[in-house]
């Protein structure tokens, strides 16, 4: 087997020593471009959320059984088309009581909440230019706030912990759920979210339901004061209509480690961006570059777990 690991030297030790037990392994970081040129020599590819392994890449791989991927999202993946080719896309999707473990996205969003609500990275800016003006960053206590989830899933449900252990009142819509794993935890109907909610955090599978679900109508139903938080998929959320909703002063705020466009930004590079632009000049936007899952404690378990689980379908 000839295996192409797109993680290159940021791939866990542990699951190195498996990996290179299953065949001839090359360790390279590539771009989507740069894929395109090399794909048709290997029998296994191992990708994280970048390239992408889009058709164009599937019909050059004329070798390729499998692609895996250690996490539980795959959208930069042609899942349909692999399989129409014979090809086993192997990934931690479904694999529930390993995914309950993986709190890194939802410890973020938390983390995300209160710097965006407390005015943290500016407040420490300020500091870093040797000033100590406490006025300028007065933000707004969680204790009694009401936190809307979008999707009480593993991570909606780790996020709902989170907020009851602030003393928040926790609201969720969910189609899926009927009744919330945490207690005290009350479902309601997304119009009712909007309205209520001072936070707003989406933690739900990007499909056609959801994609731009967050758009111009539904930030006119938001509380002006409310904060968004989005660490699920870019594409739930409008930007476009996000920007001009930050503009108005139509909502109060947006923090996120995700933005529409990602997956193609090994090969178009980020630039111009304009919720990026936004962001260097007003202090109610943050953008991190998808850290949700980029704990040691995560990539390690799940590289290990993509790999073991790669390992019994060759067996």
């Amino acid at each position: 087997m000839k295996i192409l690991n797109t993680l290159g030297k940021h791939f866990a030790p542990k699951a190195k020593q498996i990996l290179d037990a299953l065949g001839d392994v090359d360790y390279r970081e590539v771009t989507h471009k740069e894929i395109l040129e090399i794909a048709g020599e290997y029998d296994i590819i191992v990708v994280g959320l970048y390239p992408m392994i889009d058709k164009e890449v599937i019909d050059r791989a004329k070798k390729l059984k499998y692609i895996a991927i250690p996490a539980n999202t795959l959208e930069n993946i042609d899942v349909t088309y692999a399989n129409s080719k014979g090809i086993e896309v192997v990934s931690l999707w479904g694999e529930t009581e390993f995914l309950n473990t993986i709190t890194g996205t939802a410890e973020l969003a938390m983390g995300l909440l209160i710097d965006i609500v407390r005015l943290t990275p500016w407040a420490f800016d300020n500091v870093k230019e040797y000033k100590w003006e406490r006025e300028k960053f007065r933000g707004h206590n969680l204790y009694e706030k009401t936190l809307g989830i979008v999707g009480m899933g593993r991570l909606g449900t780790w996020m709902a912990r989170y907020g009851k252990a602030f003393g928040m009142n926790v609201i969720f819509y969910s189609p899926h759920t009927e009744k919330s794993p945490v207690p005290d935890c009350k479902k309601v109907i997304f119009p009712e979210l909007l309205e209520k909610s001072d936070i707003i955090s989406i933690h739900a599978h990007l499909n056609k339901e959801t994609e731009n679900m967050f758009n111009a109508e539904v930030f006119k139903k938001m509380k002006k004061t409310a904060y968004l938080i989005n660490t699920a998929r870019g594409r739930i959320v409008d930007e476009k209509e996000l920007l001009e909703a930050l503009e108005s002063g139509e909502i109060a705020g947006y923090a996120a480690d995700v933005l529409a466009d990602e997956f193609r930004f090994d090969d178009t590079g980020l630039v111009n961006h304009p919720l990026i632009d936004y962001a260097k000049d007003h202090k109610n936007v943050i953008i991190v570059p998808h850290t949700g899952g980029m704990t040691h404690e995560s990539r390690e378990r799940t590289d290990l777990f993509v790999v073991e689980k790669l390992k019994k379908y060759l067996s």
